[in-house]
């Protein structure tokens, strides 16, 4: 293949890093972010509400393209809610995750029940790389190549473009809807329940048989625009892991500041 086999490991380990890295941010953020309001509060429903509203332009994102996605494919739908929580007495007792919106579908085949899960996936990047050239960071995805020093050169732009970006008030607004956006797009739970049939055993034998040379190799074209795409997909969760870290540097030391003043802490399971 065109670039050699090393480059395309390179561009396959360092996407999976940045996706990792994006998601396992997202989930710690998802977690002490009610934590913290908990520990203020010491009651879960405020906690609860306070996530959702945080949060808000990302559950709704998540779930409209669920819906749009499955309406695209025919496949119908029936309830979209967004935050119904129970009584407060009945939060406060149970805890629990909380649900932040879903969209009733129909069952359908693996492949389609799959890409429905997925749809917020590629709209959140969409969204993202739209946020991205608002806050004028679209030099990353330009140059952005899967080779070692690119991928180093691109990410370590991202601190002097972040702190860069603050000094105009509008690019907070911006900065929030990376926030919310990006820990919205993250398939959930029952959006993944149909990958294994849907996606990743189909993508397995195409794998295979690409492997084994029973499928035609790639052009080149075909081969420099996958590995354009890999590139910039590396970049944009690297970006919002970047912006996500810094927010969960902040968490952490509220909260630490929080249980030291009030001398308890929260015990996460």
């Amino acid at each position: 293949m065109e670039g050699g086999a090393s480059v395309w490991a390179t561009a396959v380990v360092w996407l999976y890093i940045t996706f990792l890295a994006c998601w396992g941010v997202q989930w710690w953020l998802g977690r002490h972010i009610q934590g913290l309001v908990l520990l203020i509060t010491n009651r879960n429903g405020p906690a609860s509400t306070v996530y959702f509203y945080l949060l808000a332009p990302g559950v709704i994102l998540h779930e409209i393209s669920h819906w749009l996605v499955a309406r695209l494919l025919f496949v119908p739908t029936r309830d979209v809610a967004l935050f119904r929580p129970q009584p407060a007495e009945t939060r406060d007792k149970q805890g629990g995750p909380v649900t932040l919106g879903y969209v009733e579908i129909f069952k359908t085949d693996p492949v389609r029940q799959s890409l429905i899960g997925l749809a917020p996936l590629p709209v959140g990047i969409l969204v993202l790389l739209l946020l991205a050239a608002l806050l004028d960071f679209n030099a990353g995805v330009s140059t952005f190549s899967p080779k070692d020093d690119s991928i180093w050169q691109s990410i370590a732009l991202l601190p002097a473009e972040i702190v860069a970006s603050v000094q105009k008030p509008l690019n907070f607004l911006w900065l929030y809807l990376v926030f919310t956006v990006s820990n919205g797009m993250l398939p959930s739970k029952p959006d993944r329940r149909p990958w294994l049939v849907g996606l990743i055993l189909p993508g397995v034998l195409i794998l295979v048989l690409a492997v084994t040379g029973i499928l035609p190799p790639l052009p080149l074209e075909w081969q420099q625009n996958l590995r354009h795409l890999m590139g910039s997909l590396t970049w944009i969760f690297a970006f919002a892991a970047a912006i996500n870290l810094l927010l969960a540097l902040l968490i952490f030391l509220l909260e630490a500041l929080v249980s030291r003043f009030k001398r308890r802490h929260v015990i996460y399971k």
